[in-house]
């Protein structure tokens, strides 16, 4: 069986993307991602300006006890015919350019002023509160790199850099299948040897927070020939496939043998706990995920591979794809070692020395009631007995894909 890191490291370096372009109105790019390195236009900041309001102070600032006020300078002003000497000062707003010749700005909650003539009540320092022009941004350096998730801050910095239009990845068309001639749809009465469809809800409503195109694809039978159909149907149209249950090898489990005859299957029996039968592979220019059936190995599968790859296949950089971890003081103890790696489900909350972990009941791979408690995945290595007070992995659940 495949390590989980193993498994992730192979995904992360093998579904490569394949991706088009195309640019998008800047306040249309949120959760995009970007396609080019873009450079800055213009120096940030443009020019030299207050950060604060108070006063510019000119010359040798070590050689005064006070300042005559020359000129006043407010946000939106030019400076350009302004020049201070030892000796004088220029009233200042934020944001304001600072004249020649300024050697800092003191703000005006230490200052006070008789008949134009200006005093300091604190230590003034050389520099202080000048923003200085291409301190943060300087002209011609890349500042975005191709594969940067656009959110609201990456918007802002655009918008401060003048682009109102920048390149972007098309969003991929994904379709979402589940299987089993026992499955349902809410509203259907539930009949014997029947289940509500709890897999293919998850996943589309999962899916819904990324800018893709989400297919519902609905139900795949338990038949080897509608299958296979739907299924090089589905990679005609679709970049990423996935599907739920029918990855096994019993006999009415259809799927992983359909991807086998119509393309490339890569399939896995992971060490891991729960989510075992995992696998991908490709039918056409189509990338297929193929997940357990059980609503917990799904939902674990999910979060901790196939999200990953999906950052990777819509063009996020490598080292933003690896979900993130932290390490938490166990709440609990386990008392029976296991062969292969475990995610259970647990709480995450804020304590004293940092964060602790507590471990919620009914762990089972089919209950998927405790995901609706749970806000983290804690990782417990194989053939590891946990002790309170150990610090362990955790891994935050997220439903946002930035995260």
């Amino acid at each position: 069986m495949l390590d989980y890191y193993q498994a992730l490291h192979k995904l992360l370096t093998q579904t490569i993307p394949s991706l088009n372009k195309k640019r998008v109105a800047l306040i249309e790019a949120d959760h995009l991602i970007l396609a080019e390195d873009l450079t800055v236009q213009y120096d940030t900041p443009f020019f030299s300006n207050s950060a604060m309001d108070g006063y510019a102070l000119g010359g040798d600032i070590d050689a005064c006890q006070e300042w005559k006020i020359i000129h006043r300078i407010a946000a939106g002003d030019t400076a350009q015919s302004v020049f201070l000497k030892t000796g004088e000062a220029a009233r200042i707003f934020t944001g304001a350019p600072i004249p020649e010749g300024t050697t800092a700005i003191i703000q005006q909650e230490n200052t006070q002023v008789n008949d134009n003539i200006l005093t300091i009540t604190s230590v003034i320092k050389k520099g202080q509160n000048i923003r200085y022009k291409a301190e943060e941004l300087k002209k011609g350096n890349v500042f975005l790199s191709s594969g940067q998730y656009i959110t609201p801050a990456v918007i802002a910095l655009l918008a401060s850099q003048g682009y109102a239009t920048i390149p972007v990845f098309k969003p991929l068309t994904i379709y979402v299948f589940s299987t089993g001639n026992e499955l349902l749809n809410p509203g259907e009465p539930l009949t014997a040897g029947k289940i509500y469809d709890a897999n293919r809800y998850l996943l589309l409503s999962w899916l819904k927070q990324t800018p893709h195109h989400i297919i519902d694809a609905g139900t795949l039978p338990d038949n080897k020939e509608a299958t296979e159909q739907a299924l090089n149907n589905a990679s005609q149209k679709a970049d990423i496939i996935i599907t739920s249950g029918g990855v096994s090898v019993g006999e009415e489990d259809h799927v992983h043998t359909a991807i086998a005859k119509l393309g490339k299957l890569t399939l896995w029996k992971l060490a891991i706990k729960p989510g075992k039968p995992f696998a991908w592979g490709e039918i056409n220019n189509s990338t297929v995920f193929m997940l357990p059936g059980n609503p917990v190995s799904t939902f674990i599968t999910f979060q901790q591979l196939v999200v990953p790859a999906l950052k990777r296949l819509s063009g996020i950089k490598i080292e933003q794809c690896v979900p993130k971890a932290i390490m938490a003081k166990a709440m609990f103890s386990t008392h029976k070692k296991q062969n292969r790696k475990e995610f259970l489900r647990v709480q995450l909350q804020p304590s004293a020395t940092g964060m602790d972990v507590k471990l919620l009941s009914h762990q089972g791979s089919a209950m998927l009631s405790t995901f609706t408690q749970a806000n983290a995945l804690a990782e417990i290595p194989e053939d590891t007995l946990v002790h309170e007070n150990d610090y362990i992995k955790v891994y935050p659940l997220s439903y946002n894909f930035n995260t």
